[in-house]
């Protein structure tokens, strides 16, 4: 089974919409920063670890990144703050970060997208487009991840997006043969999530270009 797969299978059931329409029930997280702590197998472990010590000995946890494509095909990119400890003044996906304890993949993502960028979405507007497992050491940080990744499609202003400083310092819509040349080559101003810009080429060539 591909790497992929298994995290498609990682996603749970309990994500999608009911068949009568309604939603789900929504997994509570428990403290902001604290993670569950996964095997190599992106098995959860039973325990919680708070995000400084995962990076600080390189525990497997969850991570999510969400793209909003509007009816241009247009992808609306973050950049992020130059505060930001990895990637900072890069662009990135529409918006993401870490899962929380006790929290669905799904659920995280919408939440981070209302917290970084003010936009809210319904889980039945979101769709899971791959997963990855990656390893990554950048300064005195060890990332490892179980990434999930999503896509929705809205249209609306720019204007109207609510930035929290402290994490972005601005956003912009990006024509798709734009993201597409950056993502091809690799472009240094953008993130180096290729496995999550190479899932949304896939996505889009295939189902919405």
């Amino acid at each position: 089974m591909t790497t992929d797969e298994e995290l498609e299978l990682f996603v749970t059931k309990e994500i999608l919409p009911q068949k009568d329409g309604a939603s789900p029930a929504k997994f509570e997280p428990c403290e902001a920063d604290v993670l569950d702590e996964l095997d190599e197998n992106g098995k959860c472990l039973g325990r919680t670890i708070s995000r400084a010590e995962a990076h600080r000995t390189g525990a497997w946890h969850r991570a999510v990144l969400l793209f909003l494509v509007n009816s241009k095909n247009q992808i609306l990119m973050q950049k992020r703050s130059a505060h930001k400890k990895l990637w900072p003044n890069c662009w990135d996906g529409t918006g993401g970060g870490h899962v929380d304890a006790g929290e669905i993949g799904l659920f995280s993502v919408i939440r981070e997208l209302k917290e970084e960028l003010g936009i809210d979405v319904r889980p039945d507007e979101v769709r899971y487009i791959g997963g990855y497992r990656s390893d990554r050491v950048m300064g005195d940080i060890h990332n490892r991840h179980f990434n999930e990744f999503y896509v929705a499609h809205r249209d609306f202003n720019v204007a109207d997006v609510k930035i929290d400083k402290t994490e972005v310092d601005e956003v912009k819509w990006i024509d798709f043969d734009e993201f597409k040349r950056w993502t091809k080559s690799r472009s240094s101003e953008l993130t180096s999530k290729w496995e999550a810009f190479d899932s949304l080429v896939r996505y889009m060539e295939r189902y919405v270009i």
